[in-house]
């Protein structure tokens, strides 16, 4: 059986099937100094994922790994993970020995195991983990109150993995060696809201300063959390117009520390400064090499590279972010 052994992540993205390398738009990011610079958004080409024989191929989420060094991507098509290693090259995918039931969301943690959300006894999400072979394992997630239902998964900077379910807001976190409960807080109430369909909660992310920012797409706005679980503020506006948001689904950090999002109705990725000031944004709806149709997730790899998943049409398309005055 293959052993699911990804390397250390210094992604070339030259090595990626379908390399385009024309320049798309200007962003800005915001420099350590609190000056604002300009990087370059730049399409490298497409992810080369595996088909079953039937040909279908569903992207709903891609994560990177830095620590573990790798790729995920959670094909809903056919409920399996895809491991990418350092060159973009798959070198493992999940079969049934794996055990998952309609996958959401998968990541690498820093032992090389793989821990993601999937549908257990046909009732309910839960998190579960694979072995190195992919092959569930005994870890098993204390739940943090009746009804937990999380969505998406994060393996934070300490190697313990962080939660957020979407219907109730509820933030945890868990030791990746027992499983218990070490902390768990509402960010985000729906009802307080007004809510009255589900937030739209998205995976949260680790900024380089700890702070973990995440999304909804009936929010449309950015949460930023402290690591104790506690709301330290938040920006956005709804609104078709540069700069607002009608469905956000994912935040990556981009240059300089910048915020990146993805807005799946709106079919781009808006930049942001730390304080939430709108700087730039990028894309067209479409099918054509850059160009996004209600694209779902979004990751970057701390090595200047984005990548963003597009379920409707199949494939997990590469970005180079490039920061003023880059050497390549």
């Amino acid at each position: 059986m293959t052993r699911l052994c990804p390397t250390s992540l210094a992604f070339t993205v030259r090595q990626v099937v379908g390399i385009v390398t024309t320049v798309l738009l200007p962003l800005l990011a915001t420099s350590a100094g609190g000056a604002t610079s300009a990087v370059t958004l730049r399409y490298e080409g497409v992810l080369n994922l595996s088909r079953h024989q039937d040909g279908r191929l569903l992207p709903a989420a891609v994560t990177c790994a830095p620590q573990a060094g790798g790729l995920v991507v959670t094909d809903a098509a056919h409920g399996a993970f895809h491991i990418l290693n350092a060159a973009g090259v798959e070198t493992f995918r999940t079969t049934g020995f794996a055990g998952l039931s309609q996958p959401d969301d998968g990541a690498i943690d820093h032992e090389g195991r793989l821990v993601g959300i999937t549908l257990v006894d046909g009732a309910r999400r839960l998190p579960v983990r694979l072995d190195v072979y992919g092959e569930p394992d005994s870890w098993r997630a204390a739940a943090p109150r009746e009804a937990w239902q999380p969505g998406h998964v994060l393996v934070a900077q300490d190697g313990n993995y962080v939660t957020i379910d979407g219907d109730s807001g509820l933030l945890a976190k868990h030791d990746a060696a027992t499983g218990d409960l070490i902390w768990a807080a509402v960010v985000v109430d729906g009802e307080d809201q007004g809510q009255e369909l589900e937030m739209g909660l998205g995976r949260p992310v680790q900024l380089s300063d700890g702070t973990y920012a995440l999304c909804g797409s009936n929010l449309h706005r950015v949460l930023l959390v402290d690591e104790g679980g506690a709301v330290r503020s938040s920006f956005g506006r709804f609104g078709s117009s540069p700069g607002r948001m009608v469905a956000p689904v994912a935040v990556a950090e981009g240059p300089g520390g910048c915020l990146l999002v993805l807005d799946q109705m709106r079919h781009k990725v808006i930049a942001f400064d730390r304080e939430g000031g709108f700087l730039s944004e990028y894309g067209s709806i479409g099918d054509a090499p850059g160009a996004f149709y209600h694209p779902v997730s979004m990751a970057t790899d701390g090595a200047g590279h984005l990548y963003v998943a597009q379920g409707y049409r199949g494939r997990v398309q590469v970005f180079s972010v490039l920061a003023d005055g880059t050497v390549e």
